[in-house]
């Protein structure tokens, strides 16, 4: 019988022709040798035995028996590939694919089942074909997150992750530190009546972080006639309203959460035969996957998003080696625009 036509090889089978021990075998497969005196000759030997018999490693069963399968599993609470999205986690998982090669893993993506999120299936845990997670998305299912914790399944969150109970790891971009250094510019410039404008929900995680860097820059503006109003919008359709606001109570900067609001608030500027930064000046809090893309030169950030991928990838390495809540933060790229300006 042909090798090609013989059943697939198993650790026994290496074992015997390597003239060793079943058990060396697996120490050998699954790199744990190091302190038991494994001689050179002998891991060589079982090596070329695997190779010569093309022996492949059932990763499930190593993962069963306490060893790792080097996956790293990447799942997001809603679809990965939507064509609405713009890319917005192209960034992300490019970095996860490249931290992950220089470090000698795999990915492996989980999909959502019928388009609905859903780690737990049957009261079995789905991400554990792989030694441990990367979970992204705008709007997690906050149960599945804690009831992972719970179960000591090792995870990273990329993006700012709070939930009740015990803490989580996390890698976030640094929203606050990012806004207070753009509020810090308006103030420098003269601006006296600073305003934070934002679209939907403001309890989400990333907006109360950039809120926080904003009340963060006014408090140590020092002055105290700086006032700060946060105006929240249902939509875009309510900015007219805003300027309307903004101009009769001597607004003179508007630090804009989403650019998509930024641009609608310079149009309703236009409108009203003034502009941006001449009579506004408007900061923008970050790229958005919402945005027209027009050729205005805003200020404002970029957020990390490949570098996010990166740090997280390298963030679950260290996790699975030293289990517990761990965070990094991510700096954003500061640009400085020309949508601000002196005020008049």
């Amino acid at each position: 019988m042909s090798r090609s036509a013989a059943k697939r090889p198993t650790q026994a089978d290496i074992a015997r022709l390597a003239g060793v021990s079943q058990a060396t075998v697996s120490l050998v497969l699954n790199d744990r040798d190091a302190g038991l005196r494994i001689s050179a000759e002998t891991r060589e030997r079982v090596l070329s035995a695997m190779r010569e018999w093309g022996y492949v490693a059932n990763a499930s069963a190593q993962a069963l028996v306490g060893g790792r399968n080097r996956i790293i599993g990447v799942y997001t609470f809603e679809p990965v590939f939507p064509s609405d999205q713009r890319d917005f986690y192209f960034p992300f998982l490019l970095g996860m694919e490249q931290e992950a090669t220089e470090l000698g893993h795999d990915l492996l993506l989980f999909t959502s089942i019928g388009g609905q999120p859903e780690i737990f299936r049957e009261g079995a845990n789905r991400l554990s074909l792989a030694d441990g997670a990367l979970l992204l998305g705008r709007d997690p299912n906050q149960q599945e997150i804690e009831r992972l914790r719970d179960a000591g399944y090792p995870f990273v969150y990329v993006g700012h992750r709070e939930v009740s109970g015990a803490p989580v790891s996390y890698v976030a971009a640094d929203y606050a530190g990012a806004t207070r250094q753009l509020v810090e510019r308006l103030l420098a410039l003269g601006h006296e009546r600073v305003a934070y404008a934002r679209l939907g929900d403001g309890d989400a995680q990333p907006s109360r972080d950039r809120e926080k860097g904003f009340r963060q820059a006014l408090r140590a503006g020092g002055v105290r006639r700086l006032t700060g109003p946060v105006w929240t919008l249902d939509t875009v359709t309510d900015v007219d309203g805003l300027v309307d606001e903004m101009t009769s109570g001597g607004i003179t900067g508007a630090v804009v959460e989403q650019q998509s609001l930024a641009e609608e608030l310079r149009e309703a500027v236009l409108r009203r035969g003034l502009s941006v930064p001449d009579d506004l000046s408007v900061v923008v809090l970050g790229d958005t996957a919402d945005a027209r893309g027009d050729d205005v030169d805003w200020t404002g950030f970029v957020v990390p998003r490949e570098e996010m991928g990166r740090v997280a990838t390298r963030l679950l390495v260290h996790v699975l080696d030293s289990p517990g809540p761990h965070s990094e933060s991510v700096g954003c790229t500061i640009l400085p625009g020309a949508t601000i300006g002196q005020p008049r």
